[in-house]
């Protein structure tokens, strides 16, 4: 159940309301008692002069007409105070009434880097291979996701960012990019000397796109591959995981489905145990449970705090103007009923002496 906070505001986001809102009151007093003077003067044009009423001081001297006077006069009171209390509260609300405090915050996120084999041999199984990443993003949610494209150079499509939006539309165009052939998306990846899928150097490209090396983060490499280069790298794959373990990133391998083929047995060991040599694992696609697996280890990790700079915020405050706008709509309501009460009491007193 929601507290109202009663501590005085700092200043009005729309101070202007309270000024109208006093013009139009005082204008609306002015032009009723403009009214009511009217009304009382006699021999108005175009209408005829009030009747007059011999012996009226003996019905004003009766205890009964001024008990009924007495009571008017005070329903009367209490429905223009509970009327003025109602907008005078009403008036600071719409002015929104703010209180100033400062935050000194702090951000907790991980920073996971997709590397993306885009090498021809990957032409097959790519688009399974980008689903199941895909996958592994769709759980990722708060954390800072990049994407690099490697094969015989490695090229960043997005770097790090927090828009999860973004970063599965990106992938959903890389998808259609596979599974369409486009060469124009993979510009850059395949250099013209017989070079491809070089993972050594894709990996160190990719544990290189991490920003912010001065803070404490938790930093993961995705990396897909069916681990089958093809020309001289400057990093082999034992090379590269020694590499993303000094800077402490941890590579997940996302492995390609023929890695679990006859004769690929080297190869699927070699990306495994490069994979655990960081810390992480090798999971291949379409293998029961395999992306589950990553997503599992991804979420483990605990997410580095960085501290934000302390910075001042306003918030809306309006709980003493609610609560002075609602005694007045309080006092307006108790003041009609009560009428309301008196007038069918009055009306059954009369009935029944008419029944005598």
């Amino acid at each position: 159940m929601g507290v109202i906070a009663l501590r005085w505001p700092d200043a009005l986001a729309w101070p202007l309301v309270l000024p109208a809102v006093l013009v139009l009151v005082v204008v609306l007093l002015a032009w009723w008692g403009w009214r009511v003077r009217r009304a009382r003067r006699p021999g108005r044009p175009g209408r005829p002069d009030p009747v007059l009423v011999a012996h009226v001081a003996r019905l004003r001297a009766l205890p009964r007409h001024r008990v009924l006077v007495r009571r008017r006069r005070a329903l009367g009171a209490l429905l223009a105070l509970g009327a003025l209390v109602a907008v005078a509260g009403a008036a600071v609300v719409v002015a929104r009434p703010q209180v100033e405090r400062t935050e000194r915050g702090e951000e907790r996120s991980r920073d996971v880097m997709l590397c993306l084999d885009a090498s021809a041999s990957m032409d097959d199984d790519n688009v399974e291979v980008v689903r199941a990443v895909r996958d592994v993003v769709g759980d990722l949610e708060g954390d800072r996701v990049g994407l690099t494209l490697w094969s015989g150079a490695a090229v960043t499509v997005f770097p790090l960012t927090e828009d999860r939006d973004y970063v599965l539309d990106q992938l959903a165009v890389a998808e259609r990019a596979f599974a369409g052939g486009d060469e124009s998306y993979f510009a850059g990846v395949q250099l013209p000397d017989p070079r491809a899928s070089l993972i050594g150097d894709g990996l160190v490209s990719c544990a290189q796109r991490f920003d912010r090396p001065e803070e404490e983060r938790a930093r993961a490499v995705v990396l897909s591959s069916d681990n089958d280069p093809l020309g001289a790298s400057v990093y082999d794959l034992d090379g590269a995981a020694a590499y993303a373990a000094r800077r402490d990133v941890l590579v997940y391998a996302v492995g390609a489905p023929d890695l679990a083929g006859p004769g690929r047995e080297a190869a699927r060991a070699e990306l495994a145990r490069a994979a655990e040599a960081t810390g992480g694992l090798l999971a291949l696609v379409g293998s029961d449970g395999g992306t589950d697996a990553v997503v599992a280890r991804i979420d483990a990790l605990e997410r580095a705090r960085v501290e934000l700079p302390p910075r001042s915020v306003r918030a809306d405050a309006p709980g003493w103007a609610a609560v002075v706008a609602g005694a007045g709509v309080v006092l307006v309501v108790l003041a009609w009923v009560v009428g309301a009460a008196l007038a069918l009491g009055g009306r059954g007193r009369t009935a029944g002496r008419g029944a005598r």
